[in-house]
This record gives C-alpha cells, sequence and structure tokens, in this order.
C-alpha cells in the first residue's frame, strides 16, 4: 500500500535517490548520460533539496511502499492563486500504480487556496504530457529554460483550473 506524507530532512538522500534515478531513465536518451549527471548534481543535490524545504508555502511530499520512498512530488504558491509543480517523480518499478496520480492529489490539496495549477514538462518526455493531459491539463505556453534561468531546456507549461474534479482517472 502507497502512503503520502510530507518528506523530512531525514527523508533527501532517498529522496535524491528518487530523483536521480528517475531522471535518467527518463533523460539518458533525450540529453546524454553526461547531460543528465550534471543536471541532477547540480539540480538535485542535497544542499538544494534541503534549502527548498526552508521557503515559505513549499512543500515536499513522498510516497512510500513498504518502507521505501517510491516518488516525490514538490510545489509552491508563486502568484495569485497560482500552484506551481515544480517535480513529480515516480521510480520506474512504481509506475503506472497510480503513485503519481496521488502525489499530485495530494499536493493539490494542501493548497486550499490555490485557484489553478501550472508545470512545464520537457516535449519529449511523451509518458509525462500524456498523464498531465489524463489528469486535467492543457498546454498553456512554452518556456526556453526549464527549471532553471539558462538551463536551455524547452518545456511546455500546461496548466489545469482546479474548478474540475481533483481526483481525475489514470
Amino acid at each position: 500500500m502507497i502512503s503520502i506524507r510530507h518528506a523530512d530532512r531525514d527523508d533527501l538522500p532517498a529522496v535524491q535517490s528518487v530523483l536521480v534515478t528517475t531522471w535518467h531513465a527518463t533523460y539518458d536518451a533525450i540529453y546524454g548520460a553526461e547531460r543528465v549527471a550534471e543536471i541532477t548534481k547540480s539540480w538535485h543535490a542535497l544542499e538544494a533539496l534541503e534549502w527548498q524545504l526552508d521557503l515559505p508555502d513549499f512543500v515536499r511530499l513522498i510516497a512510500v511502499e513498504d518502507g521505501q520512498i517510491v516518488g516525490t512530488a514538490s510545489g509552491a504558491l508563486v502568484a495569485d492563486g497560482e500552484l506551481k509543480l515544480f517535480q513529480l517523480y515516480v521510480l520506474p518499478s512504481a509506475q503506472r500504480l497510480g503513485v503519481g496520480l496521488k502525489l499530485l492529489n495530494r499536493l493539490i490539496g494542501d493548497f486550499a487556496g490555490a485557484t489553478h495549477v501550472t508545470l512545464e514538462v520537457e516535449p519529449a518526455n511523451a509518458g509525462a504530457v500524456d498523464f498531465y493531459r489524463r489528469n486535467g491539463f492543457v498546454e498553456a505556453g512554452t518556456v526556453a529554460d526549464c527549471g532553471r534561468p539558462g538551463s536551455g531546456i524547452p518545456a511546455i507549461v500546461m496548466r489545469r483550473d482546479l474548478a474540475c474534479a481533483q481526483d481525475t482517472e489514470l
């Protein structure tokens, strides 16, 4: 059984492992293993993950199965009613089992005042794009620098208004 809870500092090494493993499984074929290793070394460093936990209105969730962290999601309120989904990653072995949807719904539930959710997703990550579309997100634009200024990673911006049902089916 999957349980979802807020992450604490003791969880961060396992969160980092989920992020690195999932990034390599997803993006090695797109960017190459060397570039993915470079990105994860910076973006998913323990110091970066610790720093995020201290940000106001920031939430890091983890999905736990049999005592192992199998997924993570993070988000924050960034503007008038906007919940920004920064990360939603599930280990390849736990994908397509409803873990991502549970993380997404819990994150939305933690931000009751949000009117909509936005995210950025790599266009070549067809599985993620399809997941978000199935769960009520629509394309709302593009950015040239996903994740960080100067990243050079293009992304689709997707948006979901929260007037629709939160428990969308996979």
